[in-house]
Parts: C-alpha cells; sequence; structure tokens
C-alpha cells in the first residue's frame, strides 16, 4: 500500500509541474521571427536577413542606412507587426516626397519581387515612415 501511495504522489508532483511548464511555454515564433509590435525588414526573400526593426509608430526612416535600397537588393520580405501602417516613399524633387507603396497594419510577405521586378518600390524607395508620420 505504501508504495501505491507513494507512486501517487510522484505522479500527482510531475503532473503539477508539467502543467506549470506547459502554462509558461514561450508562444510559437512569429512570422520571420518578427516580434510582437515591431516592423521588421529582410535583404532577402523567405524572411532571412532582417535589416531593419522598429517598435515607434510613427517615425520616418532613411532605407539607405540599412542597405534596403538601390544599388541594394532593397526590401525583399517584410512583417508588419505594428498596429499602424507603414509607407514608403521616394523623392521627387529635393522638397517633394510621393508615398509609392503601403504596408497595413499586420501585413506580410515573403518576396515582394524587389530584386525581379524593374522598377519596383520596394527595391527603389528611400525613406519608411509608421502611422502618420511623412518625410
Amino acid at each position: 500500500m505504501r508504495f501505491k501511495r507513494i507512486g501517487a504522489t510522484i505522479t500527482a508532483t510531475l503532473a503539477v509541474v508539467t502543467g506549470g511548464a506547459l502554462a509558461n511555454a514561450a508562444p510559437a515564433a512569429a512570422v520571420g521571427g518578427c516580434e510582437s509590435g515591431k516592423l521588421c525588414l529582410y535583404r532577402s526573400t523567405e524572411y532571412r536577413t532582417m535589416s531593419f526593426e522598429a517598435s515607434s509608430t510613427g517615425a520616418c526612416f532613411w532605407l539607405e542606412d540599412y542597405g534596403l535600397t538601390a544599388p541594394w537588393n532593397g526590401i525583399n520580405s517584410y512583417v508588419n507587426n505594428l498596429p499602424v501602417k507603414a509607407t514608403l516613399y521616394n523623392r521627387g524633387s529635393a522638397s517633394m516626397w510621393y508615398p509609392v507603396a503601403t504596408i497595413r497594419a499586420g501585413g506580410f510577405s515573403s518576396d515582394t519581387g524587389a530584386v525581379t521586378t524593374d522598377g519596383s518600390w520596394f527595391r527603389y524607395s528611400e525613406k519608411i515612415c509608421t502611422g502618420t508620420a511623412q518625410p
């Protein structure tokens, strides 16, 4: 009888420990390894070679600073886990900026065609702005 009680105690203890470990397990990896609340831009397709990560919901960034415009590969994949859109901009003149493409909130693409599509805005854009920010 004593062995049954010990066996039952060990079984109950293992159940509690295992249940606690499962409750504290990390969630499944996000698309492309991009964390919640971040905008992630990649130089390669299939979410490889992350070159840019931002959590700001109202700022602009020069893509050249991250090697994400011509003559480099541009943005070949992206994940937008921000609650706001991200807009790509090009400069028409020294003082005029034009929105050329938008990445919706929650949007993602494993292949934008930046390298294979001539004139792709994902290759030639100069800035990206989040939310309502403008260059």
